[in-house]
């Protein structure tokens, strides 16, 4: 070959690498590089924002679940940055954890950004863990960010556990031939037996099957073989099925009838249990075990969170709504309605109830423009001094009898600010600025006092939005730690025995923030609660779920338990929002 043309050939080459592209494609933004030389250029600025979810919400990674770890890089610098790298690393090892943990970024242009999805995934294996995932992104330049740490909870398998509930026997009606209708059966008839099984355990029993078997060739069973498909937690099935012991059978003890319930993974099996059927005996009553309480205590406040020192983090919640926006709705003037209004954020005693004033602040505005209430008086921070509660709600003495009209007056109250319980969790109030804790029982207002004075002005409807929670912890949000309002490590409280008025009243409504056990949270995004945010911006039309252009309070509380139940897991810990009361009532038009 002539030598110059090798030459040239050669330099063709590495001029043709020199000038490879090569694109690299992502959810947000299509990045190029050249693959030679990187040459430094103006600084990069680099942002990150984090969210995360797991397949079923719970904000905890349980076996055989997958999750997602999203981490929006930000480039809000001069210059772009270059081959950048995102690794992910837990602290702890654990075989049937998987993780993309490595993850290379060609290079993000100015005022762009890429998103880095890193896919966390849990075997049947898993240990249960708490796992702090460090996450690191780094620039070829060294212009990197501080670490940030997800902190995640692992959960191992929780087994079903499948159990008899009882029986119960038919002697009459089609498919059965009775001697003695009595509920028992006898030797020669021909019953309808309905077996109840129930799922006791911590997971759904999937794809259970039952079976029958009996080891006397005297007793006649139809049918043998049930398909019960899937058992969720605290749920029970039914199995129905023929039962006929000729007159041969004599025995006094059990018959000798078994019953067989797998499911899937064979751990929560109930496995040849003879059932309790005597002849001419009546069958024990079918007891089904109330587990909901116990349902969640695997999980706890142990929901992911995002730890972060560096002002470039942030959690990636959800584009929020303006809800100074208050567009007046079509509601006609409520007659002779009344509002109470109280926010109270600064307290002498206590920590600050973050935001609880602009609550307060907006949501008057909202009862006004948006409920139609002819009457809103609103009270901050030391306007609520002293024996202020008692001054207002008092049915005989209080400013707020002498506004009501008897089976007339609608009555609304919200209350952002810190809800206190006793230690015992046999009480919870409402707290005054200038309270003291010490002071509890005389300075604070009882929940249940306050139930019971409004009921005594005997108006047309009562409706209660209560911002606080009862848990003795101070509000928190993404920058703001919760404080033990009496200054205790003696952890949560939950108040046991709140009074329950709508349960007699069918025209008294209560809205509240969090259950007893959580922690209700601030909303730094828009300076207010997480609670008071979604309840406006239901007002505003978001809570319409069926678009008629009317929303009831059911739609409302629907709207917001969901959106306050998913942004809470973002940001620190879970908050679920709870309502009793008429949920047909239809609260506003537009």
């Amino acid at each position: 070959m002539n030598k110059n043309i090798f030459i040239t050939i050669i330099s063709l080459f590495i001029l043709s690498y020199t000038h490879a592209q090569v694109k690299i494609e992502s959810n947000s933004v299509e990045v190029e590089i050249t693959t030679g030389e990187i040459k430094r250029g103006l600084p990069p600025n680099l942002y990150a924002e984090l969210s995360f979810v797991d397949d079923n919400g719970n904000g905890v990674l349980e076996a055989e679940e997958n999750s997602t770890l999203l981490i929006k890089i930000l480039n809000k610098g001069t210059g772009k940055a270059q081959k950048l790298v995102v690794t992910v690393k837990s602290d702890v090892t654990d075989k049937a954890l998987t993780i993309n943990d490595k993850i290379e970024i060609a290079q993000i242009e100015a005022n762009q950004s890429y998103t880095a999805k890193v896919t966390i995934k849990a075997g049947f294996g898993i240990k249960t863990n708490l796992h702090k995932f460090t996450i690191n992104v780094t620039e070829y330049f060294g212009y990197d960010m501080d670490p940030a740490y997800l902190l995640l909870n692992t959960l191992e398998y929780q087994k079903a556990k499948i159990t008899f509930a009882g029986i119960e026997i038919f002697d009459s009606g089609e498919g059965t031939g009775a001697i003695t209708t009595d509920k028992k059966l006898q030797a020669g008839e021909m019953v309808k037996a309905k077996i109840v099984v129930q799922n006791v355990g911590k997971n759904t029993a999937l794809n259970s099957k039952a079976t029958i078997t009996c080891s006397d060739a005297n007793i006649y069973i139809d049918p043998l073989a049930f398909d019960l498909g899937d058992i969720t937690i605290g749920a029970t099935k039914e199995i129905w099925c023929t039962i006929s012991p000729n007159r041969r059978v004599t025995t006094t003890d059990n018959l000798p009838i078994y019953l067989t319930v797998t499911e899937k993974n064979s751990l929560g099996n109930l496995t040849n249990f003879n059932l309790p059927l005597k002849l001419d005996q009546k069958v024990s009553d079918v007891n089904i075990v109330d587990i909901s309480k116990d349902v969640n205590t695997v999980i706890n406040d142990n929901v992911a969170k995002f730890v972060y020192t560096s002002e470039k983090f942030s959690i990636n919640t959800e584009s929020t709504i303006d809800i100074s926006l208050i567009e007046p709705a079509l509601t006609e003037p409520l007659k002779n309605s009344v509002a109470v209004v109280i926010g109270i954020e600064d307290y002498a005693n206590l920590p600050d109830a973050l935001y609880a004033a602009n609550d307060a602040t907006y949501i008057t505005e909202y009862f006004k423009k948006r409920l139609g209430i002819e009457q809103v008086v609103i009270f901050k921070n030391d306007e609520t001094n002293g024996y202020f509660f008692d001054d207002v709600f008092n049915p005989e003495y209080g400013s707020l009898q002498k506004a009501v009209v008897k089976d007339e007056s609608d009555i609304f109250v919200f209350y952002s600010g810190h809800g206190v319980p006793e230690k015992d969790g046999k009480a919870a109030y409402l707290f005054p600025a200038d309270g003291k804790i010490e002071r509890l029982a005389n300075q604070g207002y009882p929940i249940s006092q306050l139930y019971t004075d409004l009921q005594a002005l005997e108006p047309k409807s009562v409706t209660v939005f209560l911002d606080a929670c009862f848990s003795g912890a101070s509000k928190s949000s993404e920058t703001a730690v919760a404080e033990n309002l009496d200054g205790t490590k003696s952890g949560v409280r939950i108040v046991t025995n709140l009074p329950e008025p709508w349960e007699t009243n069918p025209n008294f409504s209560v809205f509240t923030s969090s259950t007893g056990s959580e922690t209700s949270l601030s909303y730094d995004k828009t300076e207010t609660g997480l609670y008071s945010y979604y309840l406006m911006a239901g007002m505003q039309g978001e809570a319409d779920a069926n678009e008629n252009r009317e929303i009831t309070l059911g739609e409302l509380s629907d709207y917001v338990i969901e959106k306050v139940t998913a942004t809470s897991k973002k940001i620190s810990g879970t908050q679920t929002p709870v309502f009793n009361g008429n949920e047909d009532k239809v609260l506003i038009k537009y």
